[in-house]
């Protein structure tokens, strides 16, 4: 009996041990199940979060594909690598232009490391355009734009555009294969953005039939290789698509780029691309005024050059070195400047500063009495002036006004501060002559303090002078000059003389052309 008992104690002591186990360990287990699971879910939102925050820097690249484009752009990214971001967006709306410049932005854009690059054409990526977006990693494109038609042409002899030889579409073409290549793009359809012969066919043939799934596979051939293949290869392919015809080249809407493969979506606008690439935080690369100089004078600088090379044949055409010769070399002079500009942007105002007092001098020295240059000098200064002036140079006393879409505080500011130093610089001087100057002693005054009631011209009258005299010019006529006559009595008599612009030199016969309201006309003696 009492081994039953034992027995029996044994067993209740057994499952007492077994049920305190149970319930301890169990809940252990769970709660460690529960934390696990709860940081789990707490990194993943992390993670998710940290997702979504992304950062771009913007870079806007518009207009002709100029060198100063690519100073502006080369800066650019230099500025947006230095805010680590997520994704540098090049928003592109071009016709085109130089093939160098578009050559050096695509190998400075090809050469960024971090960021993603991506292309986002605005309204058109045309020629050098279109290379410059296959440079980024991805493109974009918005509603209604086009991207494409890449070959290089050159202005022939009766002024009409021409595609150029092969010697130039090779390199061109390789580059575009690179690009392809390196970023996922058609390889095929991007060389027929600059070969016009080539003729590109899209083959569909379907695979499985009679199965419960279908699946098409489609296949782009240049006409050539598939001209040369047998029936049974051509009736398995059908009849092919053409995509690019010969004679053509290949111009993409955006529905048409992201079908073959080029963008890889169209949005309405900026606000909607930014939300799908999940871009939270964006900044935008602003010109500096001299890349914006540089590129106004990139726009007209045809124009400049062939007005500057006209005025110095005009020049070359006439004796002696005048007016056409001094506006000729500055049209040339502000051609060269605009290759420059970029890297003097903070010596603008200075330049414009020496540039004034230059055309000052001339208008004293060298051309006296055209105004021209006298006129150019001063606004010269005046715009030296303006650009010098800060708007963080305003006062923080001066009130705040109604908030508008303008302000014009920091502009009218600007006109203040430069009318009243021009006043200044005005009143200055008549101040100084009357009353400071004279009271220095004799010797070292530049006044004179002669008096001039009884002095006397040391040129003759003009009603001395008949027309048709002849004489010599004794002082250089630019235009105005003096000029010595022999008079019907032999004797000789001084003349202040001048021509209708023409300037001649010193020891130059002239004669008397006209003597019209104390003038007298003056012109070479033929």
């Amino acid at each position: 009996m009492s081994k039953i008992f034992k027995f029996l104690m044994a067993i209740l002591l057994f499952a007492a041990f077994a049920t305190a186990e149970t319930t301890t360990v169990a809940p252990v287990e769970t709660t460690a199940v529960a934390t696990v699971a709860d940081s789990l879910d707490s990194a993943a939102t992390t993670s998710i979060q940290e997702l979504k925050k992304k950062h771009a820097v913007w870079i806007k690249l518009e207009g002709d594909v100029e060198p100063s484009m690519y100073d502006f752009c080369a800066r650019a990214i230099d500025d947006a690598l230095k805010e680590k971001p997520d994704y540098i967006v090049f928003e592109i709306n071009t016709f085109g232009g130089r093939l160098d410049a578009a050559f050096d932005l695509v190998d400075t854009i090809m050469a960024i490391k971090g960021p993603e690059t991506i292309a986002l054409v605005k309204k058109k990526a045309i020629s050098a355009g279109s290379l410059i977006a296959l440079a980024c990693k991805k493109l974009y494109m918005l509603e209604a734009t086009t991207i494409g038609d890449c070959a290089p042409i050159v202005q022939g002899g009766d002024g009409t555009p021409q595609i150029v030889g092969e010697k130039i579409q090779s390199p061109l073409r390789a580059k575009f294969r690179n690009l392809a290549q390196r970023n996922g793009y058609p390889e095929l359809l991007s060389s027929a953005f600059v070969t016009p012969e080539l003729e590109v066919l899209e083959l569909t043939a379907t695979l499985d039939k009679g199965k419960n799934t279908e699946r098409d596979t489609t296949l782009i051939i240049e006409s050539k290789k598939f001209a040369v293949l047998d029936s049974a290869e051509k009736a398995f392919w059908g009849a092919p698509k053409i995509l690019v015809k010969e004679g053509e080249l290949l111009t993409m809407t955006d529905k048409e780029a992201q079908e073959l493969g080029f963008s890889k979506g169209t949005f309405k606008d900026r606000s909607e691309f930014e939300t799908a690439l999940a871009i939270e935080s964006r900044s935008e690369v602003e010109t500096t005024l001299g890349e914006d100089i540089a590129s106004a004078i990139a726009t007209i600088s045809g124009i400049l050059l062939i007005l500057g090379f006209g005025a110095l044949y005009i020049e070359f055409k006439t004796p002696g070195f005048g007016l056409f010769g001094v506006i000729g070399l500055i049209l040339i002079g502000i051609v060269f400047l605009g290759q420059f500009a970029p890297q003097l942007d903070g010596y603008i105002p200075a330049i414009l500063l020496v540039a004034g007092v230059v055309l000052f001098l001339v208008e004293i020295f060298v051309m006296p009495g055209t105004f021209l240059f006298g006129i150019g000098g001063i606004i010269c200064m005046i715009l030296a002036l303006a650009l010098s002036f800060s708007p963080e140079e305003i006062p923080e006393y001066i009130p705040e006004t109604v908030e508008t879409t303008f302000d014009a505080t920091p502009w009218l500011f600007g006109l203040f501060y430069m009318l009243a130093c021009a006043a200044i610089a005005l009143v200055f001087p008549i101040a100084a002559s009357k009353y400071l100057i004279p009271l220095l002693p004799e010797g070292w005054t530049p006044m004179l303090k002669t008096d001039l009631e009884t002095a006397a011209s040391p040129t003759e009258a003009v009603q001395e002078i008949a027309v048709g005299a002849t004489g010599v010019a004794k002082t250089f006529l630019r235009p105005v000059g003096q000029a010595s006559f022999t008079m019907p009595d032999g004797t000789t008599k001084l003349f202040d003389v001048q021509t209708h612009g023409e300037i001649i030199e010193a020891g130059t016969p002239v004669k008397v052309e006209s003597v019209q309201e104390g003038h007298i006309w003056v012109v070479l003696l033929s």
